[in-house]
C-alpha cells in the first residue's frame, strides 16, 4: 500500500510540474512577442527549470511506477 500511495503522491506532483512548465513557456513566448529581453531572459531560465524538474518527477513517477508493480504485482 506504501508503493501506491507513493506512485500516486509522485504522479501529481509530475502532472503539477508539467502545468506549470506549460505556463512558462507560455509566458516565455509572450516575452519573446513583446520583444522585451530582460523578460525573456528571466523567462528561459524559469522554463528551462521547470523543465528540468519535469523531467525528473517523470523519471520518479516511472521508478514509482515500476516498483509499485513490483511489490503489488
Amino acid at each position: 500500500m506504501f508503493w501506491t500511495l507513493m506512485w500516486f503522491i509522485v504522479n501529481i506532483l509530475f502532472v503539477t510540474s508539467v502545468i506549470v512548465f506549460l505556463f512558462m513557456h507560455r509566458a516565455y513566448k509572450e516575452a519573446a512577442l513583446q520583444a522585451d529581453r530582460e523578460r525573456l531572459a528571466k523567462s528561459k531560465s524559469r522554463r528551462l527549470l521547470f523543465g528540468v524538474i519535469s523531467v525528473a518527477m517523470l523519471i520518479a513517477m516511472v521508478a514509482s511506477f515500476l516498483i509499485n508493480m513490483r511489490m503489488n504485482g
